[in-house]
């Protein structure tokens, strides 16, 4: 998901002594951001991919995930959907459609980590997507619909600074009862031509 261009601002001062005091590496804390990537999917990865399924909340295009049959997710993965790695090891799916118009710059954003991501993972997550997706096309909005009781979802659009638009009531029949989507979205100014993105 990182752009192939890379620069690096030179040292503004030398480099410190590392200080006697024990702490953990950033690397090593709970809730640091690993580097991520993404790619799509290969018939190697379908075991990891599987099991992101067997937990009841991975709601990647279903609002049941651990009822349904390997067919059932293999069909819910076509072309769009990208494997999300954390330090290159598999921890999400994501995808990213054109929602209306090619022109109109309209995104639409599907983002599932597993159970074992802590929050700052799906922040940190979502903003590279976001910074890589910009760094190829004109952006104006990124939608991001999630399930009325995705609890991990919600926070996560809540903890990323995400507007929330509304909720369109009572399309999903879970749990003896209707619930309904969740929209969020981010708006983006518009460019100049040229400017830098």
């Amino acid at each position: 998901m990182t752009p192939t261009a890379h620069h690096t601002a030179p040292p503004t001062a030398p480099p410190t002594a590392p200080d006697t005091a024990p702490h953990a590496e950033p690397d090593t804390e709970p809730d640091a951001a690993p580097r991520w990537s993404g790619r799509p999917r290969t018939p190697e990865d379908t075991d990891a991919v599987l099991a992101m399924f067997t937990e009841p909340d991975f709601y990647y295009r279903t609002d049941r995930p651990d009822t349904r049959s390997e067919a059932e997710i293999l069909r819910l993965l076509d072309d769009d959907t990208r494997l999300l790695l954390a330090d290159g090891r598999p921890a999400g799916l994501y995808a990213v459609q054109a929602a209306g118009a090619a022109h109109g710059c309209h995104y639409q954003v599907e983002l599932r980590l597993t159970g074992e991501a802590p929050l700052a993972w799906w922040v940190s997550a979502y903003r590279e997507l976001v910074r890589a997706l910009r760094w190829e096309r004109e952006v104006v909005r990124i939608a991001l619909p999630l399930h009325e009781f995705d609890d991990r979802g919600l926070r996560f659009a809540r903890a990323a600074g995400l507007t929330e638009e509304g909720t369109l009531a009572q399309v999903t029949a879970r749990g003896g009862g209707r619930h309904g989507r969740v929209f969020f979205a981010r708006i983006f100014p518009p460019e100049r031509t040229g400017a830098p993105r």
